[in-house]
Order: C-alpha cells, then structure tokens, then sequence
C-alpha cells in the first residue's frame, strides 16, 4: 500500500475518532432472515455468484516456481491449477475423465505427470491425457484427445489468481477489481511463500460466516478477552471498490503516532487491513506482517452449512524453527479466535434463523461494509451487470 494512501485512512481515522463516529451507511439495512436459510435462494446464489463470474481462487505465491501445482476447491468444484513451463497458470478440473476421480491433492511439483489414483490415468502439465495404464484396447473408438482434463478459465494480475467455473470468455482481472488491483500488487503476493492451511465446516449459512470479517463493531464485545484488549471497535475505516471493500480496524496504539511527524506513519504495524473480494473471498493483512486468504463457500446442496478455508502465507520461508514457530502460533491464535469465537457465534445465530420465528436482522449504520456486501448480493442476483464485476 502506497504511503499516502496509508496516512489518507489514518487522517480518516484520527478525524472519525476526533468527531466520536466511524463510516456510516447512508442508512440502516433490514434483512429478511430466510436469506440465510432458504434452500431456493441458495440454488439462485451459486448461480449468479459462484458459477457465473470470477473468483479468487490462490495468490500468486502458491505456485511460486514453473511446474508447480495446487489444488483447491470453489463452492463444491474442485480444481487443479498449474504454472507451466512457459510460467503461464492455467486452470482444470480436478476431476479425471474416466471415473470422475480427482487427479491431484495438495500442492506441489507432479514431476512429469498428474495421476488419479484409481486406475492410474495420467496428464501432463497442460491438462493432455498422456496414458490409460493397462487398458489396451478397451477404449478404442473415442479419440485420446478428447480426453484431457477440463479446462476452466484462470487469469493472473496483482498476485492473484482468478478462476471461473462458467463460461470460456477470458478474464479481465483488472475490471473484475475496480480499481482495487494496483493497491492489492503493492503487496507483492508472488513473494510471499504459502506456510499453512486449515479448513473447516461450520454449521450456518456461508453469508453468515462471511459476515463477521465485514465489521468491527463486535469487537469490544465477542473478542472481549482475545482481540478486545489490543483492537478498536471503532472507529472502522471502510472504502468500496464496486462489489468489494476494504476495511481497517486500529490497534489502540494508533494514538501514538501522533505525537509523530506524519512522514513517519505507517499503516501496517498498527492495523489488520481487510479486503472483501466479492462474493467470498477475504484477505486479511495483518499487524504481523503474514498474509491470510480466507473463503467462505456453501456445502453442496445445503444452505445450513459452509466450508471455510483459511490460507496462510509468509513474507518469506522460515529460516528456523525459530521464525517457523512464531507463524504457527500465528496460525493457531486466529483459528481459535475466528473459529471458538466469531463461527461458533454465526452458529449459534444460524440455529436461531432456522426457527423461522424471526422475520429480520437489522444492519446498523456502523456496519457499512455488511450493507455493501448484502445489496451486492441483490444486485447480483437481479442480474446487475456491474455486480458481477
């Protein structure tokens, strides 16, 4: 993030402090609560959301080098993404042509091909079929050429590495971010080096563990005991791009920096910095100096529950067990807050909205980032052109 962009949002935020405010919503959201729980709604979200129009799949720094792979998985689709040789990413389905079986896990280098495990059919690096181990002749009649793996289409720019699961078209990830894109390369993605994932499935609906990344306003209160006693409620500093949203939440040593000659701030050590990619990704930067991805996708079939995916990545790779155990205790400390905390409480809330006894949650003016994303969502699913980035 470019310097005057960082004292910009801290000049925002000593001035909302200074007016006893933070960034308000030109006015409260009503919500119907069956949004959350509706299984028809749900049907049309995937639609419109997730199959339709791109999506942030990996950063650049997980396939740091020509030949390597990752897998990953985007609401019930898997797919298998490769840096070929010419450095070029490029996209399939994780699924083999035979049986239907996936052809790679993890991440890594396959070396000369991918092989699914249940009859050893393999691929090379662009998706060809390269052999059907000791099948002989039981699949003459239909050309080995049609037989690759499924391609599906991957754009690469600002560090991210953007996939759609519909459609041929190519993808303009520029456009897709609304200007948004040369604040996101200032991070440098491609240099950082990927160090831990963990995934879980939380029993409530994917809008609600997406929820909780988009205010701050609860901080004071859930996080009482973990985030609460380093972290601001408020004031919470949001700014749109189109569908997606940036949000700043303040360590409460921000205040000493104005006993500073402005030159000398620096957003990063006292702030975790978010970015809501719409519709389900976040990147969380925090005070540390890590980079997190997390992705909120429904279960297949089931507006109930959802599979959170949190990937860690470091400024570079550990030099010793030393440097590896701080991350890792990065690593355990936000699970426990995300998950004993924020999706234990999204749980606790979902299982009040399937009562179907509620006909509403209110958004407040001081949850600006949460009424973006809602109304993106409807715009979305009405077919708003603009909202499918």
């Amino acid at each position: 993030m470019r310097a005057e962009t960082q004292r910009d949002i801290l000049h925002r935020f000593f001035a909302l402090r200074q007016a006893q405010t933070t960034t308000l919503a030109p006015e409260l959201y009503r919500q119907r609560a069956d949004v959350y729980t509706d299984p028809k709604r749900l049907t049309a979200e995937v639609e419109a959301l997730f199959r339709g129009r791109p999506l942030l799949v990996a950063l650049s720094g997980d396939l740091p080098s020509t030949g390597d792979y990752v897998t990953t998985e985007a609401a019930g689709v898997p797919l298998l993404l490769v840096r070929g040789e010419d450095a070029v990413v490029r996209g399939f389905l994780n699924i083999c042509r035979h049986r239907g079986g996936r052809v790679a896990s993890g991440r890594g280098q396959p070396g000369r091909a991918f092989k699914c495990p249940y009859h050893s059919w393999a691929y090379d690096l662009n998706g060809d079929l390269l052999g059907q181990p000791m099948a002989r002749d039981a699949f003459a009649g239909i050309d080995r050429a049609e037989l690759g793996l499924i391609p599906v289409p991957v754009a690469e720019r600002f560090g991210l590495i953007v996939a759609r699961l519909g459609g041929d078209e190519p993808i303009d990830v520029a456009g897709c971010l609304d200007g948004l894109g040369p604040e996101l390369a200032d991070y440098g993605f491609e240099d950082y080096r990927f160090f831990d994932e963990r995934t879980g499935v939380v029993e409530a609906n994917w809008k609600l563990a997406h929820d909780t990344f988009l205010e701050s306003y609860h901080i004071f209160s859930l996080h009482r005991e973990s985030l609460g006693p380093d972290m601001l409620s408020t004031p919470f500093v949001a700014e749109f791009f189109g569908p997606h949203a940036r949000g700043v939440v303040m360590r409460r040593e921000v205040t000493r920096l104005l006993e500073r000659d402005e030159s000398e701030w620096e957003l990063r050590p006292l702030a975790s910095i978010f970015y809501m990619l719409f519709p389900c990704a976040v990147i969380n930067m925090p005070m540390t100096g890590h980079a997190e991805l997390w992705e909120f996708y429904p279960e297949p079939g089931s507006p109930h529950r959802t599979r959170v995916t949190a990937k860690f990545y470091v400024p570079r790779a550990p030099a010793d067990d030393r440097e590896r155990g701080f991350w890792d205790a990065n690593v355990r400390y936000t699970m426990r807050v995300v998950f004993d905390e924020d999706l234990a409480q999204q749980e606790d809330i979902h299982r009040s909205l399937r009562t179907g006894l509620l006909p509403e949650v209110i958004y407040g003016r001081n949850e600006p980032a949460l009424i973006h994303h809602h109304r993106q969502v409807e715009l979305a699913l009405n077919g708003d052109g603009h909202a499918r980035g």
